[in-house]
């Protein structure tokens, strides 16, 4: 399993499995339990791949936390002293106790506990390289293309073309056909 694939829902214990879509929204699959529902567009979802935590240099992705945790080891419950855990997630991924409130720690090692036999950690690091890859590419691709773009455009002329008036249609009154109408442009 991936991260892109489990969600939380605002109002709803625990995590989800998506398991499909229908047109309203998500049908999910609780995790533990098997309970399969669908979600609305009402329904607050957040997808834990978008999810990141705040931490002194620069906010961790979710993916990033969860390798870190499992490469340290020794992890505390979510039952465990709350100052017990946020000291070990200071010192584990340089937590940034200020902006991070205690229930967010608390889901932060519930989903930790729930999802460490279930996702493919090897994955969650390959992933992490190949982004990383991408978006130096991409950012290389975009600079090159900035340079093309600027040699590319030509300065504009200061001339401005006058407009033509073309002549209406007469309206055709002599024949057989008199009986016919005409289209004539008004006058502006």
């Amino acid at each position: 399993m991936e991260l892109k694939d489990v969600v939380a829902i605002a109002g709803q214990s625990g995590l989800h499995k998506v398991v499909g879509r229908s047109k309203n929204g998500l049908i999910v699959e609780t995790i533990g339990t098997g309970k399969r529902f669908s979600t609305s567009f009402q329904d607050k979802v957040s997808v834990l791949e978008d999810i990141s935590v705040y931490t002194i240099n620069e906010d961790m992705r979710l993916a990033d936390v969860f390798i870190k945790l499992k490469e340290i080891g020794n992890v505390p419950t979510s039952k465990s002293e709350l100052k017990q855990v946020r000291e070990y997630l200071v010192g584990a991924i340089s937590l940034d106790s200020e902006r991070v409130y205690d229930n967010d720690i608390k889901k932060l090692i519930t989903w930790f506990h729930l999802l460490i036999d279930l996702l493919d950690f090897d994955k969650l690091g390959q992933t992490e390289t190949s982004e990383a890859a991408a978006a130096d590419e991409e950012t290389g691709a975009e600079d090159a293309k900035e340079k093309k773009v600027k040699k590319a455009v030509a300065p504009k002329s200061a001339e401005v073309k006058k407009a033509t008036k073309t002549p209406a249609p007469k309206a055709n009154t002599k024949g057989n056909n008199s009986n016919k109408t005409t289209f004539r442009q008004k006058s502006v």
